[in-house]
């Protein structure tokens, strides 16, 4: 006689209530761990992130500080009185390539020294100093015929990437001069003319005369103006950007530029030397720079933060200036500073 079948039997309400607590334990344990992962994971990348732009930020102007003011073989051995500047006047902060540097700091709401109107309206944030450097633009060209009066065209290889209106410097050993080119197809010719009074060029130049012969062993390049400041992301809405913009630009690309999102503050300290031993006695904001030929170095200050304002369990405080500060917001925070020596203002 065969067995009567066994009834299935089901889980009881507390195995289902035991299964499902120890269920809803691992889910839990998971998802901490995933949480705590992805916390980590956004840390180290905000990190990443701030240290890739410290970088980037600091290269730049560092490489841009350390040109600054270069006007060939003069301007390393003579110093700045060697250079006189041709550009028609009254010369603006764009134009006036006689010193290395020029640069505003925000005191009460308003910029001292005050901006010249195409800086001004740039907008820059009161958050960040405005700096602008002097610099040479791409490479050398010979000449290639000596001058013959102060006033003749400069001759240099047909190749020579220039055109009207472009921003140079011309100099050899002994002396160097700024000159905007004033004739049509410079490069096509090999010609640079550099007449006053020629239509359409602006700001022109104030003479013909450059004052001296440069021979064969003169070289000429292009210089140019370039301004750094903070102004509002468009990256990124609701944060500060270091911008810059250039004049004269020389490239098909807009301007200004975006360079580096996420800084908070620009502070620029400037070193000068007072008794011409060549070494900075004092670091001071730009307000207080009476003389600019007297800066011999520069020391920059920047604020940067992370995209994200959870990133940090707790608000962070930061050291910016010799001021303590602590945010209401968790984002991540480095403070960078360089200090670099203007060699080409050293004489």
């Amino acid at each position: 006689m065969s067995p009567a079948p066994r009834r299935g039997r089901g889980m009881t309400l507390i195995e289902l209530l035991v299964g499902m607590a120890i269920g809803l334990f691992l889910v839990l344990v998971m998802g901490s761990v995933y949480l705590g992962s992805k916390g980590t994971f956004n840390a180290q990348e905000s990190t990443a992130r701030l240290q890739e732009n410290a970088r980037y930020a600091v290269d730049l102007l560092s490489a841009d500080l350390r040109m600054s003011g270069f006007r060939g073989c003069a301007g390393q051995v003579g110093g700045v009185g060697k250079l006189t500047n041709q550009l028609q006047g009254p010369l603006t902060t764009l134009t006036n390539f006689g010193q290395g540097v020029a640069g505003s700091h925000n005191v009460g709401g308003a910029w001292s020294p005050g901006l010249d109107a195409s800086i001004g309206a740039l907008a820059p944030n009161a958050a960040g100093d405005v700096l602008t450097v002097y610099r040479s633009f791409g490479g050398a060209w010979a000449l290639t015929a000596d001058m013959t009066t102060p006033t003749d065209d400069l001759q240099v290889t047909p190749s020579a990437n220039f055109n009207t209106g472009d921003l140079l410097v011309v100099g050899d050993c002994n002396a160097s001069s700024v000159i905007q080119i004033t004739n049509a197809n410079p490069a096509a010719t090999g010609t640079i003319a550099h007449a006053a009074g020629a239509a359409g060029v602006v700001p022109g130049v104030s003479t013909s005369s450059l004052d001296r012969d440069y021979l064969q062993d003169a070289v000429v390049y292009r210089v140019q103006a370039v301004t750094y400041y903070l102004a509002p992301s468009l990256r990124q809405p609701g944060a500060l950007a270091l911008w810059s913009s250039a004049t004269p630009a020389y490239t098909a690309g807009p301007q200004p530029i975006e360079l580096v999102t996420g800084v908070d503050r620009l502070l620029v300290t400037y070193g000068l030397d007072t008794n011409a031993d060549r070494a900075a006695d004092l670091f001071v904001t730009a307000d207080n720079v009476v003389d600019w030929t007297q800066v011999v170095s520069a020391r920059l200050e920047l604020l940067l933060s992370s995209p994200d304002a959870n990133t940090a369990t707790t608000p962070q405080p930061y050291t910016f200036a010799g001021v303590v500060t602590t945010p209401n917001d968790r984002r991540l925070r480095t403070v960078v500073s360089l200090v670099s020596s203007l060699r080409n203002n050293v004489p």
